[in-house]
């Protein structure tokens, strides 16, 4: 892959700070105890982030969004007894950030989850994977077989097969209107940060039950130098305004070649494909469970963190 120029960091940069307290907050709030680790991505010219919480065997953790592990924290407490090594992706989670849209995204998907693989050197291991970190984990079973035991996939997987985000999330990928909306997204207040969590079909209740330092860390995390460009164009390289660019989306066909145990975690209430959708897309996977967590949305574990947890374990002790 050719040379991608990171966006760095700095240091000092206080709205650095400010992120990394509220995380450290809110991990404490979960009784998590967590490592960083900084990477440098081979031939990438970009500096990761990598969350380490707990002990025992390894899991690669893959968030979705725009790469931040925080919103995974309450999972990440039914999890103690496994290694977690969480990526924090380029422009989330506090890594330096980069233009999607100038890289083959495939290519850097396999290549990026190999990084960290090689760094912690695990020649093989099972991956839990949220939303588009479940695709890019998909591509590495495909494309590196041997680098992944299993999958656990939370919440729609991206573009599978018909799924595809809401209407609201694809105006995401059209150029200079996205900038606009993302303005709108991100200018409220810290009492309003968790607001789009309703449009990813959580209900209320489960809005309400959330930690201050959750609403604290989508606040402050939103705000990092390089999160605008990075998730705009995330959005602009995967989407367009009527669904998955060609190259990006998932048929069935390669579904087919995925041989790894893989379980898909969906929640009723996912607006990014429907229960009917999620049962067809796993029954293509040869060696495939599927899960429904009744009431939730995008993301599961928010609505149902003890389910989740559970089965994520069972799947995973049973590897």
């Amino acid at each position: 892959m050719e040379k991608v120029h990171g966006l760095t960091l700095a240091a000092d940069d206080p709205r650095v700070a400010a992120a990394q307290q509220a995380e450290q907050q809110l991990f404490a709030f979960y009784g998590l105890e967590a490592k960083t680790h900084q990477i440098q991505l081979p031939g990438m010219g970009i500096r990761i982030r990598v969350t380490e919480t707990g002990t025992g065997k390894p899991v690669l953790l893959v968030p979705g969004n725009v790469g931040d592990v925080f919103p995974l924290s309450p999972l990440l407490a039914e999890l103690k007894n496994w290694r977690i090594i969480a990526i924090n992706r380029p422009g989330g989670g506090a890594s330096e950030g980069m233009d999607y849209r100038k890289v083959d995204f495939r290519e850097f998907a396999v290549q990026t989850l190999t990084a960290v693989l090689d760094a912690f050197s695990l020649d093989r291991a099972p991956i839990v994977a949220h939303s588009i970190g479940g695709h890019m984990s998909l591509w590495l079973a495909l494309d590196r077989p041997k680098r992944v035991s299993a999958l656990t996939l939370l919440g729609v997987p991206g573009n599978l097969i018909s799924t595809l985000p809401p209407f609201a999330l694809r105006l995401l990928s059209v150029p200079f209107l996205n900038r606009f909306l993302f303005g709108l997204i991100t200018s409220g207040n810290r009492e309003q940060a968790l607001r789009g969590l309703s449009f990813l079909g959580h209900s209320p209740e489960t809005i309400a039950r959330l930690p201050r330092a959750m609403a604290d860390c989508y606040y402050y995390f939103q705000r990092l130098p390089h999160v605008q460009t990075a998730t705009l164009s995330l959005m602009e390289r995967t989407n367009q305004l009527w669904g998955a660019r060609p190259e990006i989306r998932i048929k069935a066909e390669e579904l087919k070649r995925v041989l790894q145990p893989t379980m898909f975690l969906w929640g009723t209430n996912d607006p990014f494909g429907r229960i009917e959708t999620g049962r067809r897309i796993a029954s293509i996977l040869p060696n495939s469970a599927f899960h429904t967590i009744q009431g939730a949305g995008h993301l599961p574990w928010l609505d149902d963190p003890a389910e989740c947890g559970r089965l994520t374990q069972d799947f995973l002790g049973g590897l």
